[in-house]
């Protein structure tokens, strides 16, 4: 029972320095893989941030649109406004 344990890690048996190459391989493998997806990690929250600071934007040039237009619009209503009474004015005073 021992055996293969001891074989596993190289304790045993002629081939049990080739096992020990194997673990030391995954070991790296294994390495390699975690800082490979600790770097899509990283990607992926630095394109969400961007995308965050671009929705922001977005919806801060919304708002000032907006705010643009409706000032337009009242603007223009008062303007209409005016015009009317000047002229309801005038055809009074005729």
């Amino acid at each position: 029972m021992g055996g293969a344990v001891s074989g596993l890690f190289g304790g045993g048996g002629g081939g049990g320095g080739m096992s020990m190459a194997n673990a030391a391989a995954q070991q790296q493998l294994m390495m390699s893989d975690m800082q490979q997806a600790q770097t899509i990690y990283t990607q992926i929250a630095a394109d969400a941030q961007k995308q965050q600071m671009q929705r922001w934007k977005i919806l801060q040039d919304l708002q000032t649109k907006i705010f643009e237009i409706t000032q337009d619009v009242t603007i223009h209503r008062m303007k209409t406004a005016d015009k009317l009474v000047n002229q309801f004015d005038a055809y009074i005073r005729t």
